[in-house]
């Protein structure tokens, strides 16, 4: 519905510049009152704030409509409180419909954790214009947001489309089947330790970057997010496991179950990429007994009186006491986001930095 509005627009010739001639702002936003329910766009980078000027551009200024950046150093407890700020500014409205780009990103997650407090509240991921474009034109003071959703999932569909190549539809998912029990311990290793391909700090635990890229560098069959605050949070750990790879087991563990597994000798012919989200809990796993000899720090967003030392990684008082302890274990740490960049050595990044 949408697209065609769109397209008879232009097709009409009423645009003067990136503006359609019969475009009437203060119109859409009187248009627009406060039982309208509130559009939050949250993504990567400045895309949301670029696709909800290019909504602007086309459908013309509507109220109710928030873009929410996320940029580098920030972290989910950033993009919750952005998005605390909005609800309150619309007048704490129990419904409200959250637009972001990737299924599993932190803007999903923390937009997760926001919903799962209000009943009325939803998030739909995969925003992109036809959808938002299609929210803003079906959008009235009598829609709920089930409505919406449907509405925006169809308009996200039906506005993909190919100049050449046609497109099938998507095959109905296989009926699910009860999986047979299996005896796990049957023939598995009685002495031995597990496999850690990669031990990386980053306090996001899995997302995209771990997901798409160093699992299939690693080549593990198992990942471990290793976090005592995560381990005590279902939703939280719920929102993790639903990012991780179909192909591969993931478990959101504490340190002390984490050092358990580790002398488990059941484990010994697996292959297990470990994620932790600071340093002290690697000193932790190694005076727990753990192997471990080399450390990839991936990721560590800024808190309130933390200093970078990387355009990703920002540290406080305890992790900086923390590399040094590592650093006399003998242990190598790197700077590594993925796995095409260069390696860079930790401790030199440290000399400088006081608290």
């Amino acid at each position: 519905m949408i697209s065609a509005l769109c397209d008879s627009r232009m097709s009409a010739g009423m645009w003067r510049g990136d503006t359609p001639l019969f475009y009437h702002p203060r119109k859409r936003y009187e248009e627009s009152s406060n039982t309208m329910i509130p559009l939050i766009v949250a993504c990567h980078g400045r895309f949301a704030d670029e696709l909800v000027k290019s909504a602007a551009m086309v459908y013309g200024e509507v109220g109710s409509v928030h873009a929410v950046t996320f940029m580098p150093g920030e972290g989910p407890d950033d993009l919750l409180r952005k998005y605390e700020e909005i609800v309150t500014a619309e007048g704490s409205p129990e419904a409200v419909l959250l637009l972001v780009d990737l299924f599993g990103g932190s803007p999903y997650n923390a937009a997760v954790r926001l919903a799962s407090a209000h009943e009325g509240m939803d998030v739909l991921s995969g925003v992109n214009l036809p959808m938002l474009l299609e929210l803003l034109d079906s959008r009235d003071e009598n829609s709920t947001v089930p409505q919406l959703v449907e509405s925006a999932y169809n308009a996200s569909r039906e506005g993909t489309k190919a100049f050449r190549t046609p497109l099938a539809a998507a095959p109905a998912a296989p009926a699910a089947e009860e999986a047979p029990v299996v005896d796990r311990r049957a023939g598995r290793p009685t002495s031995g330790h597990m496999e850690i391909p990669l031990l990386r700090i980053d306090n996001r635990l899995i997302h995209g970057q771990v997901a798409s890229s160093w699992a299939k560098v690693v080549k593990c069959d198992a990942i471990f997010a290793i976090d005592d605050d995560v381990a005590k949070d279902p939703l939280r750990a719920k929102l993790l496991l639903q990012v991780a790879p179909a192909h591969l087991q993931a478990y959101v563990i504490s340190v002390d179950k984490a050092i358990k597994v580790w002398h488990n000798p059941m484990y010994a012919d697996r292959k297990i990429l470990w994620l932790v989200s600071r340093p002290g809990d690697i000193v932790r796993l190694i005076e727990g007994g753990v192997d471990i000899k080399k450390v990839n720090v991936g990721g560590m967003t800024h808190r309130e009186g933390c200093k970078l030392i990387s355009q990703a990684v920002a540290i406080d008082a305890d992790d900086l006491a923390a590399f040094k302890k590592l650093n006399e274990m003998g242990v190598k740490m790197t700077l590594q986001q993925l796995p095409t960049n260069a390696e860079e050595d930790v401790m030199p990044k440290l000399a400088n930095i006081q608290f």
